[in-house]
């Protein structure tokens, strides 16, 4: 995996205004960039009327620069929608500014400083991946697509209109060649639109060519004129297809760990009815009980699908955590590769252009890793299980002591949830999210039991200087709780009985230079047991539950398989799958979209 993107040189002055030395073009009027931005996209496309009248809608844009058109949409998109109608803008951005770049921008505009601000807050660390931010007051998703514009390719949604902001042809060739034009049309509904500032020829006649109906328009300020479109049905007659599914809740989520909770987050922001059962008397008693979990990015060096999606979800994870502030201060996690070609890995990994506070060979103020084999992640690092699975399910109704044995359909199309005492539960929809236990559905629920024990060594005053964590096959964790955290052990069973041995292991798996620190630790230490389920692959999946069972259950579905792995899994794959209930577009890249599923694993 190489980070492809490109500085952008921005430059600001009197003369030019808000420029690219890049692209050698400006990125917006330097007088009137609102009114610009008015004109040449929300007006064009006729947002104001549309978002009226729409339930969902779906903005594709080529060029995120400064976030201007995200900005002037969000603004109307809160004066004009319906109450909880779904905004969703995607925004593909190769050469995206820094934080520090846009906060000068801002300084010379007026008339969004507040929702700038927002925006700032949540804008994600500079590398190529997808980035999905949410305004959960506005119902709005902005993803933002780190890569080139040819990537588009690899994306499957339908965009209602679209933003052809690229810069100007002369300056910026890749964002408007015919092979572009032509994957435009295909992502873009019938009776979709599209405007731009340009109205060069050869942009006219290749999109037209590409099937839109092309019309040129008066200009803004010193431009004649700009470009729109439209993309026709087909002459013969379509069925209509209705762009939502049927209103899923209320959502019966069965498990309280970090797939439930991440499951009742997706929906609560939504505004879907739905609660949390557990057979247990607390929410995450089981695997996600742990004090904390680490949050790191299985980094690869080619473009593997498993490199490109763990990436994706450790940032969506990571970055929804510290919007809940469930990230104890740190200072993140240093990796220590046991092997040689784990060496040669992250050697040839730190000369991939990544961004510092991704992964480093340097960590400031830390003489004792001198003569170490390391790298350094600093945006990685632990996140307190208790407190972001609580902030995830707050609000959310919890059933506890409720142990499901069996659902049952009602005339009524609704879902009973029978437990063990004979109470019951009505919901439309049930998602299973319990773990291992889910294999008590059917053999075929492809889940393997892993026994794993953390031990945990009370915290020592000689280390609270330091506030790093450690992988290096097991994980020890900075101080957190008066404990230090060690593990996993792995076990192919269900024993959940303190294991001497495992206990041990533990222990003697802390590297010689951090035992150093440490003094008389085996006599002090805690333990707790638990287990993970696990995949062949070691990756999650979600599906329906009639595709693993071969019978005609209609609204059961499944989450599960996170393994170790689930503070960072879980909460995009529980994205993924209310999306998919809700007909609303994954926007994923699809090489990696068999990795979401189940049917890879039987």
């Amino acid at each position: 995996m190489k980070n492809i993107l490109k500085k952008s040189y921005l430059s600001i002055s009197s003369e030019l205004g808000v420029y690219s030395n890049l692209y050698k073009d400006i990125y917006f009027d330097k007088k009137h960039g609102i009114k610009e931005t008015q004109h040449n996209f929300i007006k064009a496309n006729n947002l104001a009327s549309r978002f009226k009248n729409s339930n969902k809608f779906i903005i594709s844009e080529l060029g995120f620069g400064t976030g201007l058109s995200f900005l002037m949409t969000l603004k109307l998109w809160k004066e004009t929608k319906k109450p909880n109608a779904k905004l969703i803008y995607i925004s593909f951005e190769s050469a995206p500014l820094t934080k520090i770049e846009l906060n000068n921008v801002y300084k010379k505009v007026c008339g969004v400083k507040i929702l700038f601000n927002q925006l700032i807050k949540k804008l994600p660390i500079l590398y190529q991946s997808t980035h999905r931010i949410f305004f959960d007051s506005e119902n709005v998703e902005l993803i933002l697509i780190y890569d080139d514009f040819n990537s588009l390719k690899n994306f499957k949604f339908k965009a209602d209109a679209w933003f052809l902001d690229g810069f100007a042809p002369k300056k910026n060739k890749s964002a408007w060649n015919s092979k572009l034009f032509e994957q435009i049309y295909l992502s873009t509904k019938f009776k979709g639109t599209f405007s731009t500032f340009t109205s060069a020829g050869h942009v006219r006649r290749g999109l037209s060519n590409s099937g839109f109906s092309v019309s040129k328009v008066v200009g803004f300020g010193n431009k004649k004129e700009s470009l729109i479109g439209i993309k026709k049905p087909p002459s013969n007659k379509i069925n209509k297809v209705s762009n939502s599914k049927e209103y899923i809740g209320p959502v019966a989520i069965i498990g309280s760990g970090i797939s439930g909770a991440s499951l009742a987050y997706s929906l609560r922001k939504r505004n879907i009815e739905c609660f949390v059962v557990d057979k247990s008397s607390k929410y995450a008693s089981g695997a996600s009980g742990n004090k904390l979990a680490l949050q790191m990015p299985k980094l690869t060096l080619d473009n593997s699908p498993y490199g490109l999606l763990s990436l994706e979800a450790f940032t969506y994870s990571r970055n929804l955590a510290k919007n809940l502030n469930s990230i104890p201060p740190s200072d993140g996690l240093i990796v220590l590769p046991s092997r040689e070609r784990d060496q040669v890995k992250y050697l040839k990994l730190l000369q991939n252009n990544w961004p510092l506070d991704l992964i480093s060979n340097k960590v400031d103020n830390a003489e004792f890793l001198e003569n170490i084999n390391y790298v350094y992640m600093k945006s990685s690092g632990i996140l307190d299980n208790k407190k972001f699975i609580k902030n995830l399910i707050k609000g959310v109704k919890f059933v506890a002591n409720f142990d499901v044995k069996k659902v049952i359909n009602t005339k009524d199309k609704l879902k009973l949830l029978i437990d063990d005492k004979g109470n019951s539960l009505k919901a439309k929809t049930v998602i299973w999210a319990n773990g291992y236990e889910m294999k008590n559905l059917s053999n075929n629920v492809p889940i393997n039991s892993i026994s794993g024990q953390v031990t945990y060594l009370k915290e020592n005053k000689a280390y609270n200087n330091f506030k790093l964590n450690f992988s290096y096959g097991h994980h020890f964790s900075q101080a957190f709780g008066g404990y230090h955290q060690i593990g996993s052990s792995f076990n192919r069973n269900e024993d959940k009985n303190y294991k001497e041995i495992d206990q041990i292991n533990n222990l003697n798996s802390i590297p010689e230079f951090l035992k150093k620190i440490f003094k008389d630790f085996k006599s002090e230490s805690k333990y707790r047991v638990s287990i993970r389920a696990s995949t062949k692959d070691r990756m999650p999946f979600f599906c329906s539950l009639e595709t693993v069972i071969n019978k005609n259950i209609k609204n059961e579905y499944l989450l599960g398989g996170m393994g170790s792995w689930g503070f960072v899994y879980a909460p995009l794959y529980a994205e993924f799958l209310i999306k998919s209930l809700l007909n609303e577009p994954l926007v994923i890249n699809s090489n990696i979209e068999r990795l979401l599923g189940v049917n890879r694993l039987l």
